[in-house]
């Protein structure tokens, strides 16, 4: 194991209240959520469509593709859309084990400029809050919060300026931007249709990608083209090697209060330096 990655990873959990919100931010906690949360998986191919012959990294089913187009198109037509996400993340420990952290997160968006995330867990337990103005998270206890101005900028940007290296931590940002499809498959080197599943409960097409240093699979609902279930796994630099998701409770065009995207500070709530991670967009 990368001893320097071990080191990046445990910061996650051991590092101070502090530190910790102010790297965390929409990226991580977007991601992370309640403890316990357990990964419900169902999911059981029962069909295989890639051709034996052709090599697994020059192969682009035509089919996979055209399932995540569909799938990128329903997210990006709808004006709110609300879910929540179960996931789990293997971190590495100071013996060197890797061990299971959960999460357990409630998203609500309305496009093009405001967000709210709920998250509730392992790490950065917090609510976050997006108005078009002002990023806001508080914690969960509301102890802390941390606040920048953020005026004029889409969604998908303020989430990439301001991520903890949401590559590694939350993958499944990329399923909120506006073209979720061009970006997922900018650099992929392979599509496959691998077969029908059923994740949840609900009947889904099984798709799986390779792209540099990653291979990714997605479960999308065969009717409602909607993201059922997410399993990134990272196969180069200081990467977590997989990264697991379920998402749930989906509500496209829903009427959301305005009041959601508004924080509340509790007046004895202590403000915290707000930490970028990267360039600002």
């Amino acid at each position: 194991m990368n001893p320097n990655y071990q080191r990046k990873s445990m910061t996650l959990t051991l590092r101070t209240i502090s530190h910790r919100f102010g790297c965390a931010l929409i990226g991580a906690a977007t991601l992370f959520g309640p403890p316990g949360a357990a990964m419900a998986q169902e999911a059981k191919s029962t069909q295989v469509g890639a051709p034996t012959a052709a090599p697994a990294k020059d192969f682009k089913d035509e089919r996979a593709l055209a399932a995540l187009k569909s799938m990128s198109g329903t997210l990006a037509a709808a004006k709110t859309l609300s879910f929540k996400v179960r996931g789990i993340v293997p971190t590495p420990s100071p013996t060197g084990q890797y061990v299971s952290l959960f999460a357990s997160t409630r998203v609500v968006m309305q496009r093009p400029d405001k967000l709210f995330v709920e998250a509730r867990g392992d790490l950065f337990p917090s609510d976050s809050f997006y108005d078009g103005k002002t990023v806001t998270v508080i914690g969960a206890d509301r102890k802390f919060y941390t606040q920048r101005d953020a005026a004029g900028g889409a969604i998908e940007s303020l989430m990439h300026a301001i991520q903890p290296g949401s590559e590694a931590t939350a993958p499944f940002l990329d399923l909120l931007v506006a073209d979720s499809y061009s970006l997922l498959t900018k650099d992929f080197t392979s599509a496959l249709w691998v077969g029908q599943s059923t994740v949840g409960g609900v009947k889904t097409e099984h798709l799986a990608f390779t792209a540099p240093g990653l291979d990714w699979e997605i479960w999308i609902g065969a009717a409602d083209k909607l993201p059922r279930l997410m399993v990134v796994s990272y196969r180069s630099g200081e990467r977590q090697p997989t990264f697991t998701a379920e998402f749930s409770e989906w509500k496209l065009n829903a009427t959301v209060p305005a009041k959601t995207f508004s924080a509340a500070i509790p007046p004895s709530a202590v403000k915290l330096e707000f930490k970028q991670i990267g360039p600002a967009k």
